[in-house]
């Protein structure tokens, strides 16, 4: 949930900008824009109660306006401070901040912290001071007399400059908020804003959660509704562990189970029906060789854009060779058709067959044929009436209806054709057989079966290059982005698909040897080159085998699949093992899923990569509302994530106890015993990597370093 309590509405002083003067219309759009549901307008020195309720209205139903205002104090060295308050009190805020002012202007206006508490001691305010790099800031000794004069440590605030020194300290237990300081609203929602864990419905409920009371922060924890689930240290052991659609830490000493716990609830998640993602560590390297496995990729020839063949492999299972017709049988003929006198008064034992040959129109009406069949079954799996009026749709059925039937007419016309001729031949073989049997003479050859023997070598020609033009097809790669690396740039895997080609590796073709493919791949490109050699059934035929042999029925078997990581120009990469790790962590976090299980993503990562990159990643799946659960030693991911559920573990004495509890309320509680109780803050500090002098270090290195830049 987005707040902005440090929001500029006007140039109130010399120095403002005048891009800070906001119009009611762009207020909102902006405000609608930068998704902010909280805004309190702190203008330097002044408070505009006409403004004030303008921009309220105008926003009224997407965000709440709070009042307040931005003081110039004179302190150890001069500083602002911010002041807000519910809304309900807008008036007498009003009334106040004028009575305090009287006619100073805002460029002259100089208090004193004393003076600024003792006028708005009544108001049940939060107090927002500059600090560290925020200038102009409160010095250490001005913000300790803030927090004596105002009496409520849990009402003040402080506000750096950015994020980072945000994280530093809020990891040293201090109440930090940010606001957007906005300059200019046309770039308002390119500003900083604070983002509260725990959305809070008004001003109360924020200071009662500023205060850790702990029936709010569990009201504003049920919010969203946790899952029950087991956790198992060791398989004897069984914990009961609510588990929240927001981000769920396991922390505590090495050896007291955590990893397992993390598996048991993985595994406990994955039997509650949700699609769950992992990343273990330690098994990083064996994950991404599975990442690169090709065992996800199917048999789809329609990534290549090629046909099965089916039909043309099962002609190739049932050709037989023609030959044309010995000369023999004609010398035979010669000599004997004077034997018989009865036979030679029948003419049609001098018959030849009926010469049919195939149209042009003949495959075309066939394949047509087939593509009409195939057009209308899947037509069929479409609910027509979704996207057409009725009378579409019978027009539709009807043009179809008369495209099959035209197709069909035609076909049949070529098949009656077809049989006719088969008929006659046959009928005049069997005349001229029987008379041969009757009269000891040899009829005239029917045909000298030339055509046929050519024809039938061409339909073996035709179904070769069929299947050798499915099996040369480009290749079909697509990329998936897995991650990105600092000087490599994004990373991808790439994802190829690949007919057999001398260069492919046998194990893209699982279930396949590879030889067998390029072998007949050979015997097809030589039956291409050789369709009228004396020996070609020979060479079908030990195609035939192999294929029967190798259960190949279709040009799928010769599909091959692989995986490469490459870079965004296309080149391979081959990542360290270092780098494996980065890049499958970014790959789980970007996989879409329920909930994501992370044990120890910090290991062999540098601390600035997993604050920068890997936090802000865990964060937004919290947003929405993913089940987020991760075992980790490391502050950034453990504290800077404000996690609903802690889950911490100790070992003392030889006793294993688990806590719970969140850093809302700072409690953990034994799980075992809710009577027993531990500070959250005291002890993320002691757990996490190195103790309280680890979180102080990370300070001054931050700070040294802001102070550089």
């Amino acid at each position: 949930m987005k707040i902005d309590l440090h929001c500029h509405t006007k140039k109130a002083k010399k120095g403002d900008a005048k891009s800070r003067n906001v119009t009611p219309v762009l207020f909102r759009e902006k405000i609608e824009l930068a998704d902010v549901k909280i805004v309190a307008i702190t203008n330097h020195n002044i408070f505009d109660l006409a403004q004030y309720n303008e921009l309220r209205t105008a926003v009224n139903d997407i965000c709440q306006v709070w009042p307040g205002i931005e003081i110039d104090v004179k302190g150890e060295t001069n500083y602002h401070l911010i002041i807000v308050t519910k809304p309900e009190d807008a008036n007498k805020f009003s009334v106040t901040t004028e009575l305090f002012f009287g006619d100073e202007t805002p460029d002259s206006s100089l208090h004193t912290l004393e003076d600024v508490c003792n006028s708005y001691c009544e108001f049940d305010a939060i107090f927002i001071p500059h600090f560290h790099d925020k200038k102009p800031a409160i010095s250490e000794r001005d913000k300790e007399k803030l927090l004596e004069l105002v009496g409520d440590s849990s009402r003040v605030f402080i506000e750096p400059r950015n994020h980072r020194t945000l994280g530093v300290l809020a990891n040293k237990d201090m109440s930090v908020l940010i606001g957007s300081d906005v300059q200019d609203w046309n770039s308002y929602e390119e500003c900083t804003f604070a983002d509260l864990r725990l959305p809070v419905g008004n001003f109360s409920e924020l200071l009662l959660l500023a205060r850790r009371d702990t029936t709010v922060v569990e009201t504003l924890l049920s919010k969203k509704p946790p899952i029950l689930l087991t956790g198992r240290p060791h398989k004897s052991v069984e914990l009961p562990i609510s588990i929240y659609p927001d981000v769920n830490i396991i922390f505590g000493q090495k050896g007291t189970g955590k990893t397992e716990i993390l598996k048991s609830l993985y595994e406990e998640m994955l039997k509650s029906g949700k699609n769950c993602k992992k990343y273990i560590a330690s098994e990083r390297s064996d994950d991404f060789s599975a990442l690169t496995n090709t065992k996800d990729m199917e048999l789809d020839l329609e990534k290549v854009h090629a046909e099965s063949c089916e039909a043309e492999f099962q002609f190739l299972a049932v050709w037989t060779d023609s030959n044309p017709t010995l000369f023999s049988g004609y010398i035979d003929w010669s000599k004997t058709k004077g034997n018989s006198n009865n036979k030679s008064r029948m003419k049609i034992t001098e018959a030849v067959h009926d010469s049919f040959h195939r149209s042009a129109d003949f495959s075309m009406h066939k394949a047509d044929a087939d593509s009409i069949r195939k057009i209308e079954s899947l037509i069929q799996k479409i609910n027509l009436d979704s996207y057409m009026a009725i009378e579409e749709v019978q027009i539709l059925s009807q043009l179809l209806d008369k495209l099959q039937l035209t197709i069909t007419g035609l076909r049949e016309n070529d098949l009656v054709n077809q049989y006719a001729s088969q008929l006659t031949n046959w009928s005049i073989d069997t005349i001229k057989a029987l008379a041969d049997k009757s009269s000891d003479t040899v009829s005239r050859p029917s045909t000298a079966g030339l055509i046929g023997f050519v024809d039938n070598r061409i339909d073996l020609l035709r179904v070769v290059h069929k299947i050798l033009k499915n099996l040369s097809v480009n290749e079909y790669n697509e990329r998936v982005k897995i991650g990105s690396l600092d000087g490599k740039g994004d990373i991808f895997i790439n994802y190829k698909y690949r007919m057999v080609c001398p260069e492919e590796r046998r194990d893209n073709f699982p279930g396949q040897k590879i030889t067998v493919l390029r072998e007949i791949k050979e015997k097809l490109i030589y039956l291409k080159d050789h369709i009228f050699d004396v020996d070609i059934a020979t060479q079908v035929a030990e195609i035939v085998t192999l294929c029967a042999e190798n259960n190949i029925n279709s040009v799928r078997p010769f599909l091959g699949r692989s995986k490469q990581i490459i870079t965004a120009d296309g080149q391979e990469y081959t990542p360290s093992n270092g780098e494996k790790g980065i890049l499958l962590l970014e790959h789980t976090l970007h996989g879409d899923a329920d909930a994501y299980f992370l044990d120890e993503p910090e290991l062999g990562m540098g601390n600035s990569y997993i604050d920068t990159d890997i936090r802000p990643l865990i964060s937004a799946l919290a947003k929405r509302r993913k089940y987020v659960v991760v075992a980790t030693h490391n502050a950034n991911i453990a504290v800077r994530t404000l996690p609903y559920m802690s889950i911490f573990r100790t070992h003392e004495n030889g006793v294993y106890k688990t806590y719970i509890g969140n850093p809302f309320d700072d409690r953990l509680r034994n799980i075992n015993d809710i009577s027993e109780e531990k500070s959250w803050t005291e002890e993320s500090m002691h757990s996490l990597e190195g103790g309280r002098e680890a979180f102080y270090e990370r300070k001054d290195i931050y700070e040294s370093r802001s102070n550089q830049s």
